[in-house]
């Protein structure tokens, strides 16, 4: 698990990485920034709620941002209140029919919390309880299971790594089978 202060930098590393690819791709930034922190109150009554105390990195990633709008694309890691947003229920919804009947395990059929998530977003994260998975959180794109991390912190850095491999693939422009095309 990392230290509070690699932690932050690795927030403000992602941030400028989302805020760097935005430029190359949109000309514009599109990533919002991390929420403010989670009190340890929302914090004890979120872990009350999944009944089951959350892993140590991403107690501690709430208690220094309470969540992250439009982490990437318009998936979102959810704060401690996701449960009063209007949205969630529409994407955990859409997610239902893929996982039931592609999935190779159904997070939303064992208790799983989800913690990234978007309406309209391929890509999910969520934590299976302690007594199910020997690697908390499931990384999936739709309903394949992409990756197993065994901290939060290590989620992070693996978008982190993915967001540098994008912005190199971003500067290096399109292949030439891509450029004969144009």
């Amino acid at each position: 698990m990392l230290s509070d202060a690699a932690r932050r930098k690795l927030v403000a590393d992602l941030t400028a990485a989302g805020r760097e690819l935005d430029m190359l791709m949109f000309d514009e930034i599109v990533t919002g920034l991390p929420n403010a922190p989670a009190t340890e109150a929302q914090v004890a009554a979120y872990e009350r709620d999944c009944g089951f105390p959350l892993p140590p990195s991403f107690r501690a990633f709430l208690l220094l941002h309470d969540g992250w709008p439009d982490f990437l694309g318009d998936a979102a890691i959810l704060g401690t209140g996701w449960r009063k947003l209007d949205w969630t229920d529409e994407a955990l919804e859409a997610l239902e029919a893929p996982f039931e009947e592609f999935g190779q395990e159904d997070p939303l059929a064992n208790r799983a919390v989800p913690v990234l998530l978007g309406v309209d977003a391929f890509v999910s994260l969520f934590l299976w309880p302690p007594d199910l998975s020997r690697q908390p959180f499931h990384e999936y794109q739709y309903s394949e299971l992409l990756a197993e991390h065994a901290d939060f912190d290590a989620f992070l850095q693996g978008s982190l790594d993915s967001l540098r491999n994008q912005i190199e693939e971003e500067r290096k422009g399109p292949h030439e089978d891509e450029a004969d095309d144009q």
